[in-house]
C-alpha cells in the first residue's frame, strides 16, 4: 500500500532488504530500488528475471559490513583516501571504542561480531557478479553514515570491493556514475558524458 501511494504521487520507492525473500517480495510489490545487496543466499534465476522485468536498481553497500566489523571489534582499517578526507570527529569516535576501559568490552564478543559481518561479504560479492553479468542495473552505494562507513571517501573502498567481486574497472565506473544517477531519476540529467546533460569533467595528464 505504501508503494502504491508513493507511486500515485510520483515518488520512487527505495526499500532496505538484505535477505533474498524479502527483496523478492518488495520487488514484486513495485519497489524501484533495493538498498543493499542480498547477503543470505545466492540470487536465483527467477529473482534475476524479476529485477530485469521491473527495471529495479540494486545498490551494493559492500563496505558497510566491513566497516561495522572493523569498528565494533576495535580494528579499524582505512584506505588512504578515507584517512585523509574523513571527518576527524568521526575518526576520533572510533578510537574511543578501541580505548574503552578494560572490562567494559568482551574481546571475544567483538571478534565474533567482526567475523559475522565479514562472513556476509563473499555472498554479496558473488551475487553482485551474477546480477551484473545478467544485466541487472547495479549502482555503487555505501550506506554511509553507519559506523565505519564515512560519508564521501567510503565510496573508494566500495569500488575496490566491487572490483574484487569480478567487475572490470570500466564496469565499476559505470555503476558509480550512470547507474548511480538512475537512483535519483529514471532519466537523470547527469551521470553520463552526453550532450545536453550536466557534467563537470576534469582531464588530468596523470593517473
Amino acid at each position: 500500500a505504501i508503494i502504491e501511494e508513493a507511486h500515485a504521487g510520483g515518488v520512487r520507492v527505495a526499500v532496505h532488504a538484505t535477505q533474498l525473500e524479502a527483496a523478492r517480495a518488495v520487488v514484486e510489490a513495485g519497489a524501484d530500488i533495493l538498498v543493499h545487496s542480498v547477503d543470505d543466499a545466492p540470487v536465483d534465476a527467477a529473482f534475476i528475471a524479476l529485477l530485469k522485468e521491473k527495471g529495479t536498481i540494486l545498490t551494493t553497500t559492500l563496505t558497510v559490513y566491513e566497516g561495522y566489523g572493523e569498528i565494533l571489534s576495535g580494528t579499524p582499517q582505512l584506505v588512504d583516501v578515507e584517512a585523509r578526507l574523513m571527518s576527524p570527529t568521526v575518526r576520533n569516535s572510533w578510537d574511543e571504542l578501541a580505548a574503552a576501559p578494560e572490562g567494559t568490552i568482551d574481546p571475544e564478543a567483538m571478534t565474533a561480531r567482526k567475523e559475522k559481518m565479514f562472513s556476509r561479504i563473499p555472498m554479496m560479492q558473488a551475487n553482485l557478479e551474477r546480477l551484473w553479468d545478467a544485466g541487472v542495473i547495479v549502482a555503487a552505494g555505501t550506506d554511509a553514515g553507519n559506523v565505519g562507513t564515512p560519508h564521501g571517501p567510503a565510496i573508494h573502498r566500495e569500488l575496490e570491493l566491487m572490483a574484487a567481486a569480478g567487475l572490470t574497472p570500466g564496469e565499476v565506473l559505470v555503476a558509480a556514475t550512470r547507474n548511480a544517477a538512475r537512483i535519483f531519476a529514471a532519466q537523470p540529467d547527469f551521470g553520463t558524458l552526453t550532450a545536453g546533460k550536466l557534467a563537470d569533467f576534469l582531464v588530468l595528464n596523470e593517473d
